[in-house]
């Protein structure tokens, strides 16, 4: 079974990644999206290895604010995120951290498809949706996906409910 977490923006779903994946004490890999400035209204949103490091480059970039909204690098997800989670699934026995899955993807076909490898195959994933994203359908309704909603009062008690599903998946293998 995989996971995924979904849920308003400062939920906690990042947080809540980040203590599952260290609780499983799995090596890490896949990927994580980051804002390297604070102020999220200027800032450009890059996608690192789930492994590291993290290096704000232009390779790294995969959005940036132009006019007042986010402008994807559709082709960067076509790219350097099918590399990441292709090297996830060749792994076996890791992690895999989808972190996180949103709007700016709609259009990066490849990458799309590549995560549905990634759910087709053995390796537990760990992942976290934008919420009201439409592409996500085929992740949601995908028979080996759980999802859970992450509120700031539920995400310590949902640790204690995803850690056994994600444990089941790694001893099934």
């Amino acid at each position: 079974m995989h996971v995924f977490l979904t849920g308003d923006r400062g939920s906690g779903k990042s947080w809540l990644v980040s203590r599952i994946s260290a609780e499983l004490k799995l090596p890490c890999r896949g990927f994580v999206t980051r804002f390297l400035d604070q102020d999220r209204h200027g800032a450009s949103l890059y996608m690192f290895p789930a492994s590291g490091p993290a290096l704000p480059d232009e390779e790294h970039l995969v959005a940036g604010r132009i006019g007042g909204s986010m402008q994807a690098v559709p082709e960067r997800f076509d790219t350097l995120g099918v590399q990441l989670l292709r090297d996830a699934r060749c792994h076996p026995g890791s992690l895999i951290l989808m972190d996180e899955c949103g709007f700016l993807e709609r259009e990066a076909l490849s990458f799309q498809q590549e995560i549905l490898r990634c759910l087709e195959d053995c390796n537990p994933v760990l992942g976290v949706l934008r919420a009201n994203q439409p592409w996500h359908a085929f992740i949601k309704e995908h028979p080996r996906v759980t999802v859970f909603t992450v509120t700031e009062e539920n995400r310590e008690d949902l640790a204690e409910r995803i850690l056994p599903i994600l444990r089941q998946e790694i001893s099934s293998e």
